[in-house]
């Protein structure tokens, strides 16, 4: 059967699933304690009508069908895709000869997300950092680099199934020259560019004016991380 993908603002992990009406049942089966964009989870239901379509819902939006067996089942691998947040999903699977025929089950996931307040004011300040969906690790670290120089900091540590953490922390050291740096946020102690799990961020850091001391740091997020 064809991959159902979950493009959609998530949350992830199997939780029980809900009382189905009718006969229909839906289970979701993984391994992990909270899901992230990328990550699988096994579909499968049973009590549907033979042959019947099974249409798709997270939260109420559709992320598609798949048709049910000559038993009236099905199984296949639902991804996980764009999160937004840290919250419990509802997935639903509704019969498309019996629409009161509805299984239903829970997932828990998180967005992988640095926000930092302000975005703008003077190098060495420090910042509202705010962390959430670092799975690969308990403890957060900033890696500051510009060409000749690199930084490496202890942030905050993470908690909770989904791994999120809040801190308030100088990132741009107050004497730091200025240019373009790049901020890569991890659960890696040291900076590795083979590390797959990052927010990363652009930060330009500019003199106020001419006849002013001092700089001014601009943290643009470049949305850039992958798997």
């Amino acid at each position: 059967m064809r991959k159902v993908a979950v493009a959609l603002l998530a949350s992830a992990v199997l939780l029980a699933p809900a009382a189905a009406a009718e006969a229909a049942t839906l289970t979701l089966a993984g391994s992990k304690p909270c899901y992230r964009a990328g990550d699988t989870l096994q579909v499968g239901g049973s009590g549907y009508t033979p042959g019947a379509s099974v249409d798709f819902a997270l939260d109420g939006a559709s992320l598609g069908a798949l048709t049910a067996d000559a038993a009236g089942n099905f199984a296949d691998v639902l991804t996980v895709g764009e999160l937004r947040g840290v919250r419990t999903r509802t997935v639903t699977a509704t019969d498309s000869v019996n629409p009161a025929n509805v299984g239903s089950a829970q997932f828990l996931g998180s967005a992988l997300a640095v926000q930092i307040r302000p975005r703008e004011g003077a190098a060495g300040r420090r910042l509202r950092i705010s962390a959430t969906g670092f799975t690969t690790g308990k403890r957060l670290y900033a890696h500051v680099l510009r060409r000749g120089y690199r930084r490496n900091l202890f942030v905050t540590k993470l908690r909770g199934p989904c791994r999120t953490g809040k801190a308030r922390r100088r990132i741009i050291p107050g004497s730091a020259p200025h240019g373009a740096y790049t901020v890569q946020f991890d659960t890696k102690r040291r900076y590795s560019s083979k590390t797959k799990v990052f927010q990363r961020f652009r930060v330009t850091i500019a003199p106020r004016s001419a006849a002013a001391a001092g700089f001014q740091p601009r943290l643009t997020q470049t949305v850039l991380f992958s798997r």
